[in-house]
């Protein structure tokens, strides 16, 4: 009997010494459930709303951008199906919020020259718009793609039904939005792309203040940039925009 009594005692010990071990497994198994619910609850609803873009932040230059709409298709690339508007309004994405912008308005589907067969490449094509606008004075506001929220929040009616969201309307594809604040006039730029081709709309939003000192940044959109015209626009003195006819398909 007493044989058996000490068999038991080293075991009574060594329960109390094994409990602990319990605590922290069911410890870390809450910890991981916890965290991953946060992770989920913050993805989905997200604590903290993004601040609303303040158009006072973006540098103001008196550098001349030239003739509308500014700034043409990179190099071995080409504006095509092209529409102008002199008074337009066209969605863009800034701070995660899509705005309407309204102004003076150029359109234009951006594919590679008939004599550049090679594929259609984001990265250079990017580089290249952020170069001309940085070069002038304007910034990138945004490297984003809207979120299904905030376009159910626009509504189809005024991206589709309107066509007020041009390059919005490729849906679920990374959009860059420039702006650049010049002698009075604001000039919004935004940009979508695939790996076939791309879609570009340019606003200018109010008048350009004259008078002022200006640098020599002249450019000639024509000479630059083979353009084929669909829907053309007059201005409402029945100007078409000059543009080298030789240039047009």
């Amino acid at each position: 009997m007493k044989r058996y009594i000490y068999a038991l005692i080293p075991i009574l010990y060594i329960l109390p010494a094994c409990q602990p071990h319990k605590q922290p497994i069911v410890h870390n198994d809450s910890t991981i459930t916890d965290t991953m619910v946060a992770a989920d609850t913050a993805e989905t609803y997200p604590a903290v709303a993004r601040a609303a873009f303040n158009m006072s932040k973006v540098p103001k230059t008196n550098l001349d951008l030239g003739d509308f709409p500014f700034f043409p298709a990179p190099k071995g690339y080409q504006y095509r199906n092209v529409k102008w508007k002199y008074s337009g309004e066209e969605y863009f994405l800034a701070d995660g919020k899509l705005m309407p912008v309204e102004g003076k308005t150029f359109k234009a589907e951006l594919v590679r020259e008939e004599s550049r067969p090679a594929m259609f490449s984001i990265s250079k094509v990017e580089k290249s718009y952020d170069k001309m606008i940085a070069s002038v004075g304007g910034v990138k506001v945004s490297t984003d793609i809207p979120t299904k929220a905030e376009m159910e929040r626009v509504g189809d009616a005024e991206i589709y039904d309107k066509e007020r969201g041009f390059t919005v309307g490729f849906g679920g594809i990374e959009l860059n939005t420039y702006v650049l604040r010049n002698r009075g006039a604001e000039v919004w730029v935004q940009l979508s792309m695939n790996n076939v081709y791309g879609a570009i709309c340019i606003i200018q939003k109010g008048e350009f203040v004259k008078g002022m000192k200006e640098g020599d940044v002249s450019r000639d959109l024509s000479e630059t940039s083979r353009i084929e015209y669909n829907d053309l626009m007059v201005d409402s003195q029945g100007v078409v925009p000059e543009v080298d006819t030789l240039l047009q398909k």
